[in-house]
């Protein structure tokens, strides 16, 4: 597509035996973490915002229409992780009401929904590209209609479909915010040169399409820290990039482990939202709203 806002100019399916081992192995950890997400979204958030739900799981597999992001000055749009599609409305919810208690304001709130709900791990896993790629289309189409400026937040393997759209948005675009939380990935995904076995991995697309990535991780994530970094590497949700040095200048790893104790703790913390709505552009009191340790 042609980008008409001059704004915006500018899993390898191979997996070692030891990956699948240690994926294998850490099956009741990742199903703990599944069984929290049912009952992570609050009544009471839910009913704060509109969140309007986009089921792209049609247009991965071949039938139906992709849909469209509605237009907006500021919108916010999550994606959700294994499991997540039964809940993902009240996911976003909790993400966007921790960012609205310290000024954030969307015009649009937007809920990712694709087909997570499967006990092959590693098939959703891999599904992930498609989906990424589906939102990266969507994400097009949004601002040559003139859409504005877009958060675009996932949790676990949705942090995976936010890189991987960033992966496959054309160059021409550039997304303002994007924000993995506890992202299902290992660290040298975001590395330059590292990555998969072909050396394929996000650098470029984080370079190249992201305005400010930010990572959000927790050394108490131990269902990302058993399933991904394998032996002396980094889990991309539990350890960060775990190379400081050979990440895309747009590229922060945030460190909240002084207040996300678990997987699913990163929906709805205080310490994300905050610097979150700061990453927007709010302005945040550290004093008065207690960020500091940020």
């Amino acid at each position: 597509m042609t980008n008409n806002d001059s704004r915006h100019e500018s899993v390898d399916d191979t997996r070692t035996t030891d990956r699948r081992t240690m994926l294998k192995a850490s099956g009741t950890a990742l199903a703990a973490g599944v069984g929290l997400s049912a009952s992570s979204g609050s009544a009471a958030a839910v009913s704060t915002f509109d969140i309007e739900v986009l089921d792209v799981g049609g247009s991965v597999f071949g039938s139906g229409s992709t849909p469209s992001i509605p237009v907006g000055e500021e919108v916010f749009i999550f994606a959700h992780g294994w499991f997540g599609d039964t809940t993902v409305a009240s996911q976003a919810a909790d993400v966007a009401s921790s960012m609205e208690d310290v000024g954030y304001e969307a015009d649009e709130y937007v809920a990712i929904e694709w087909d997570a709900t499967t006990i092959n791990f590693i098939g959703a896993e891999n599904e992930t590209e498609d989906v990424g790629e589906t939102v990266a289309e969507m994400l097009e189409e949004f601002y040559d209609d003139g859409g504005g400026d877009v958060r675009l937040v996932g949790h676990s393997l949705g942090g995976r479909v936010v890189l991987e759209t960033v992966n496959h948005i054309d160059d021409g675009y550039e997304v303002e915010t994007v924000a993995p939380l506890g992202a299902a990935a290992d660290g040298d995904m975001v590395c330059e040169g590292e990555g998969g076995l072909f050396g394929d991995n996000w650098y470029d697309g984080i370079a190249d399409n992201a305005a400010d990535v930010r990572n959000y991780h927790s050394e108490d994530d131990s269902t990302v820290g058993a399933a991904y970094g394998g032996i002396g590497g980094a889990a991309l949700g539990t350890d960060g990039s775990g190379c400081p040095d050979d990440t895309a200048e747009t590229y922060t790893d945030v460190d909240v482990t002084d207040s996300v104790g678990s997987h699913m703790g990163f929906l709805g913390d205080e310490a994300v939202g905050a610097d979150l709505a700061e990453a927007a552009g709010v302005d945040v009191d550290d004093d008065d709203g207690g960020w500091g340790w940020l």
